[in-house]
């Protein structure tokens, strides 16, 4: 049976991310579903009803993505864990590039993005911990050394697609998403980390700098 709620969410996300999220109109998402305004309406009367649909299933589909995460990864597995995330981003990349007047307009919005980035530098933080007793990460050069570290890996990610706005730069390259992040874990890696690395090629960084 057809379920026209998703797809009207669906394909609001798709628009949002496409044409941004204050550009895009509930009669220009009925028009690309192939519906009538007033169709759309009968699920969602104005913009402001959609949104909290569209916000529950980019929750719904961020804690999915958390509970998959392995507990003890190895640094391989670290790699595809962002990567995964990375793809998060791309699919709502609507948000990621306005945040801040997102969660402003939308109040029950912040909460929620509040409680996922703090559940996502705790694990960042555990997975460090596991990094150390591993022996593939140095022991902590200096106190809370790598609670700033988690905080920063967690803004690499978060504002990743941010900065390619503000810079004017078009690139969706996981590669150099990817190898930037390593830049950050470099320093921090033993011997041992650094024989373990995901062997990776050289990524064209003129796109970003």
């Amino acid at each position: 049976m057809k379920d026209t709620k998703h797809e009207i969410v669906q394909t609001a996300t798709q628009l949002f991310n496409r044409d941004g999220f204050r550009n895009v109109a509930l009669k220009q998402i009925a028009a690309e579903l192939g519906i009538s305004t007033g169709n759309l309406n009968y699920h969602f009367p104005k913009k402001d009803d959609l949104m909290p649909a569209v916000f529950e299933q980019m929750d719904a589909e961020a804690a999915e993505m958390l509970n998959k995460l392995r507990a003890y990864p190895d640094l391989k597995s670290i790699m595809e864990q962002v990567c995964i995330f990375y793809e998060f981003q791309l699919k709502f990349r609507f948000f990621y590039l306005d945040t801040l007047e997102i969660i402003r307009a939308y109040p029950q919005m912040a909460a929620a993005h509040k409680e996922f980035s703090m559940r996502s530098m705790r694990h960042i933080r555990a997975t460090i911990d596991y990094c150390v007793g591993r022996g593939v990460f140095r022991q902590e050069p200096f106190p809370r050394a790598y609670d700033f570290l988690a905080h920063s890996i967690w803004m690499h990610a978060a504002f990743w697609l941010t900065q390619f706005a503000v810079l004017q730069k078009d690139c969706t390259s996981q590669e150099i998403f990817v190898q930037s992040l390593l830049g950050l874990l470099h320093p921090y890696l033993t011997p041992a980390g650094l024989e373990e690395l995901p062997i990776m090629g050289s990524p064209d960084f003129s796109k970003i700098i």
